[in-house]
């Protein structure tokens, strides 16, 4: 068996009271007829120090919270009621922004929808259209020639890139 040399001086410590304990209750002398022990405490103390154990603390009596006012119950009545108001509205306001959303997106797929067929009818057309075939019907069958560059009038329309044509243009 091994020592344990950091725990020696407690283990002989706690031996030294173990044996003064015993011989404090053991150890006694004859005096003639008599035997007296020394140093013995009475039964009276040792019954007391085990009273001492068993006696608890009185325990403590629960706390009644108090109640709250009815002044407080109806405020917090109607916070409660402010608070779901907000919320139903919340609600309501983000249910309505989705819709709106959906909405939104369903115009876009109907325009991009109609944006594509425009296209295609206008490619449709301008493939039918053979500009070779109008320039030879105007030119040979109509007898029509091209404006020479003094006969090209030119000038500034702000307003749009439309030109109406009310009266004849002065000749220079």
């Amino acid at each position: 068996m091994d020592m344990d040399w950091e725990n020696y001086s407690r283990m002989r410590k706690s031996n030294g009271e173990r044996q003064r304990k015993n011989s404090y209750r053991t150890q006694s002398y004859i005096d003639g007829n008599t035997v007296y022990k020394t140093d013995a405490l009475p039964k009276r103390r040792e019954r007391e120090e085990t009273q001492r154990q068993v006696q608890r603390t009185p325990q403590r009596k629960p706390v009644r919270m108090a109640g709250i006012s009815a002044k407080g119950f109806a405020f917090l009545s109607v916070m409660t009621a402010v608070v779901l108001f907000f919320a139903f509205q919340y609600l309501s306001t983000q249910y309505q922004v989705n819709h709106t959303k959906e909405e939104v997106v369903a115009l876009q797929s109907e325009i991009a929808d109609e944006k594509e067929d425009y296209e295609s009818d206008y490619q449709a057309i301008t493939d039918s259209v053979d500009l070779a075939e109008i320039y030879e019907k105007a030119t040979k069958k109509l007898k029509m020639v091209q404006a020479e560059s003094n006969q090209i009038y030119k000038y500034k329309n702000r307003k749009s890139d439309m030109v109406k044509q009310y009266a004849d243009i002065p000749s220079k």
